[in-house]
């Protein structure tokens, strides 16, 4: 053990009390794992810092941050034994956000809820090319990461949209970029961080918006490629800083096309959208503790209504199946693509939620676009 983790085991108590009042609660003394033996978690922790390559100013910090740690910790405990006594097999775990407060993994999301656009045209009544019999043979699985163009994968790699809420533009980004590799039968990655400094409008990117919104802005106005506007955490957390004219779009300005998913049939509608036009869905929804920890199975259980305060996040749904759990039930499921990183299944960057039961309201805050021929 380290002589940093032998002197928390004899100081943690006074140092702690000093630290954060109102932060440090009863936590740290409720160890939910073999209390004889606490080494465990400082193993944890120190494993985690590793992992994750943390870098800590000081003792005082890294003892701030292992406490926010047995938080997490305690609340994974909490969520994995509520499954063992369940229909669901969600797995929860340790993932790069253990060691942040609640205000700092706040900075993730959107604090601004989605808009209302019943103005905007609904994709249901969009004339697509497909065949009615087409439809109505829809696969019990489709995965568009498996999809290819020119010999490359349609969908990009997971982005990282870091200490930034603008996960509404990385969202709005998700679908323009597929629509636009599509449309041009070669992949491109277009820039999410035009997107988050010139589509906010009322409130800072970083603050928050939703994917309607980053839509509407590049069906306007067009989009650069992501290497000449390229991205910067941070960058959006004040107005003004948008910085695309007197560029050439990739993406042209009103060749976009978007429109919103009708939230009384979207479970068919998302699927007839990935299905016929290959391109993503993007989706608002709330989220808790569940969806921040997920790292296996199906995400089912919805505690988004257990948060003081509703806390929003978007992303892009990339595909659907269904899966027998290991309790015997057959689920059917999104495939939704995140965009922060190495979090979710096995740190994939994706998770699989629950489909048609409008988990969290994933299912009524969704919006597509594709450039027609």
């Amino acid at each position: 053990m380290t002589l940093f983790f032998l002197l928390l085991l004899f100081q943690v108590a006074p140092v702690f009390c000093n630290l954060l009042e109102d932060d440090l609660q009863p936590q740290f003394f409720d160890i939910n794992i073999d209390r004889e033996h606490p080494e465990k978690i400082y193993k944890e922790f120190e494993d985690f810092v590793v992992k994750y390559k943390k870098h800590y100013k000081d003792d005082v910090e890294k003892r701030m941050r292992f406490n926010h740690f047995v938080k997490a910790h305690n609340q994974i405990g909490r969520l994995n034994s509520a499954m063992k006594n369940s229909k669901y097999d969600t797995k929860f775990g340790i993932n790069k956000f253990a060691d942040l407060s609640a205000q700092e993994f706040k900075s993730t999301v959107s604090q601004v809820p989605p808009g209302n656009y019943s103005n905007l045209p609904l994709f249901q009544n969009v004339k697509l090319k497909r065949s009615k019999r087409q439809l109505d043979n829809m696969p019990e699985k489709f995965d568009l990461r498996s999809k290819k163009i020119g010999g490359r994968y349609i969908i990009g790699e997971v982005k990282n949209q870091g200490h930034c809420g603008c996960c509404w533009a990385f969202a709005a980004t998700g679908v323009s970029e597929v629509a636009m590799s599509v449309h041009l039968k070669k992949t491109v990655s277009l820039s999410d961080q035009e997107v988050c400094d010139c589509g906010a409008t009322k409130t800072p990117g970083c603050i928050g918006g939703d994917p309607t919104l980053g839509l509407q802005y590049i069906a306007e106005y067009g989009q650069l490629i992501e290497d000449e506007y390229p991205y910067v955490d941070g960058r959006s957390n004040k107005l003004g800083n948008c910085a695309a004219s007197g560029y050439s779009k990739e993406l042209l300005a009103h060749s976009l096309q978007f429109y919103r998913i009708d939230p009384y049939n979207s479970e068919y509608d998302i699927m007839r959208h990935l299905y016929i036009l290959n391109v993503p869905v993007a989706v608002a929804f709330r989220i808790g503790e569940a969806f921040k920890y997920v790292t296996g199975g199906i995400l089912e259980r919805e505690d988004c209504d257990d948060e003081k305060e509703r806390v929003w996040h978007s992303a892009t749904i990339v595909g659907w199946g269904r899966s027998v759990n290991k309790k015997g039930r057959n689920v059917d499921y999104w495939i939704l693509k995140n965009s922060w990183g190495d979090w979710g299944e096995d740190d994939s960057g994706y998770v699989r939620i629950v489909r048609g039961m409008n988990w969290c309201d994933m299912e009524s805050h969704g919006v597509g676009g594709h450039i027609p021929e």
